[in-house]
């Protein structure tokens, strides 16, 4: 558990500290929200909150290497879960950068969100079992797994990009599911007697310090907003 402490700790500190420089980037950078008649928001507000957010997982995944026992988990089964998450947060990042300054078309938005599952089944990250009412699981050959995780991860990103327009919103929804998920991941593990430190519950944990870290500057109201750069990464 201490390991875990450590990660959620130094993913919402890294967070909490970044999003002021990355607002007065956002300024500077024109990434702003210009206030329409709907929005609760009169004044222009900045974007890119998501790039202080990527900031804490970055921090986050690399103390994370620093730690014995993490690495087994960091390199369990050939798969480097800390490749996979750089690479397509890192990708993900950038598409949201340009969306929220530019406005990026949604098929270009749609073909990175594809391109960043395909970098984690690149990295073997993929479903391959489906558990079952009766107990058994359904073991899912590659044809069915690789469409099936696509889905799964362009279904999510979009899913929470849709929620994101209230202050707080996305970044509260997703860390109390984070937390929930890192929950029930660790006591699983201890209820069967397997090792607590697992790829998914190390995942869940520095999703919720990246949520937690960012929250503070997001509730209403919002001195900044996570933007596609965000949404999209935390999804």
């Amino acid at each position: 558990m201490r390991e875990y402490l450590l990660t959620i700790l130094v993913a919402a500190l890294v967070a909490y500290l970044l999003t002021p420089s990355v607002r007065r980037f956002a300024v500077w950078f024109g990434a702003q929200a210009v206030p329409r008649d709907r929005d609760v928001h009169v004044i222009p507000t900045p974007r890119l909150g998501g790039l202080a957010m990527f900031g804490g997982m970055v921090a986050a995944l690399v103390v994370s290497t620093g730690l014995p026992e993490m690495r087994k988990v960091l390199g369990d089964g050939g798969i480097s879960v800390s490749k996979a998450l750089l690479l397509s947060g890192g990708l993900i990042v950038l598409i949201g950068i340009a969306d929220d300054r530019w406005e990026v078309d949604a098929l270009t938005k749609f073909a990175g969100q594809v391109a960043a599952a395909g970098i984690f089944i690149m990295q073997g990250i993929q479903v391959y079992v489906i558990p079952l009412p009766t107990g058994d699981s359904l073991s899912l050959p590659p044809a069915y797994g690789v469409p099936l995780t696509v889905l799964l991860v362009v279904a999510t990103i979009n899913a929470v990009n849709f929620i994101d327009g209230l202050d707080g919103l996305a970044a509260g929804v997703v860390g109390i599911a984070a937390l929930a998920l890192f929950s029930y991941a660790y006591l699983l593990s201890k209820a069967h007697g397997l090792t607590t430190l697992s790829a998914a519950t190390l995942t869940a944990a520095v999703l919720f310090g990246m949520c937690a870290g960012f929250l503070p500057h997001n509730f209403s109201p919002a001195k900044i907003f996570m933007g596609d750069t965000g949404s999209m990464l935390i999804g």
